[in-house]
């Protein structure tokens, strides 16, 4: 049955644009990872939902979403950090460019080549899930789907099913996706020496931190934001990180939420 399966594709673009609300006067920043909220209105736009009409709703795709558990991946990446570069533009047409004179600046930070593994479990609405499956697997979009931008256009290749199971902690592991970082964990990490325990191995080992949306408060309308973290440490199965999945044939965890 395919609500018993995990399924997942390899996402890729040259460049990405997830924007940044908590902008500065001279820059719009980019978030290095791709989140939840994007990763929906990526899946949005393949099966033909529709996105933002009306101002202080939440878009179509995201209410019909929104309950999808979700893992994200980061591919051919330096250590969990993506290369970026800014782009500098004129915006010389309508009210944004009025108050510079007629010739607004624009200087926008990208990610360039960003590529993610992205896993999706059935949650809520099964119909949803059920043509997210079949467009993915035939490669098919009812509309354009692009990186956050949309000169920033995707594909994707790799599709893949995977039969799982809730991970029983009954040894070490590492966790190939994002995972979402607990208060409790990191007392947990200071408490348990967690890093004292972590196995050697050849590469460096290495932590990359950020904060990214997982949803919307939808009673103040904007993003609601937890911390993240990708890693490829080892954990010591003492330390139980919640929403972590074995999938058949994959030695490393992912974590869904």
């Amino acid at each position: 049955m395919m609500n018993d399966q995990i399924i997942s594709i390899d996402l890729k673009a040259d460049f990405g644009f997830l924007k940044k609300p908590d902008i500065n006067e001279s820059i719009y920043l980019t978030y290095n990872m791709l989140h939840k909220p994007a990763f929906l209105g990526i899946l949005g736009a393949i099966i033909g939902l529709e996105g933002y009409i009306e101002k202080d709703h939440l878009p179509d795709y995201y209410e019909k979403l929104k309950e999808l558990k979700i893992g994200i991946e980061p591919l051919n990446s330096e250590k969990g950090n993506y290369t970026k570069t800014v782009i500098q533009y004129n915006n010389a047409v309508g009210y944004a460019s009025q108050e510079a004179g007629g010739n607004l600046i624009v200087r926008e930070q990208v990610l360039i080549k960003p590529t993610f593994r992205c896993y999706i479990a059935q949650q809520g609405n099964y119909s949803n899930f059920l043509s997210i499956w079949e467009y993915l697997e035939k490669q098919r979009a009812e509309f354009l789907p692009y990186f956050g931008k949309n000169d920033f256009s995707l594909w994707w290749d790799n599709f893949q099913c995977h039969d799982f199971k809730m991970f029983p902690f009954d040894r070490d592991y590492k966790i190939c996706t994002l995972f979402m970082k607990s208060d409790q964990t990191l007392k947990d990490f200071v408490r348990r020496s967690t890093f004292a325990l972590f196995s050697q191995t050849k590469e460096p080992n290495f932590m990359c931190f950020e904060e990214l949306p997982v949803g919307f408060d939808e009673r103040l309308m904007q993003y609601d934001k937890r911390q993240f973290v990708f890693t490829n440490f080892r954990f010591p199965k003492e330390l139980q990180i919640d929403g972590l999945y074995q999938l058949e044939g994959k030695d490393e965890l992912v974590q869904l939420f």
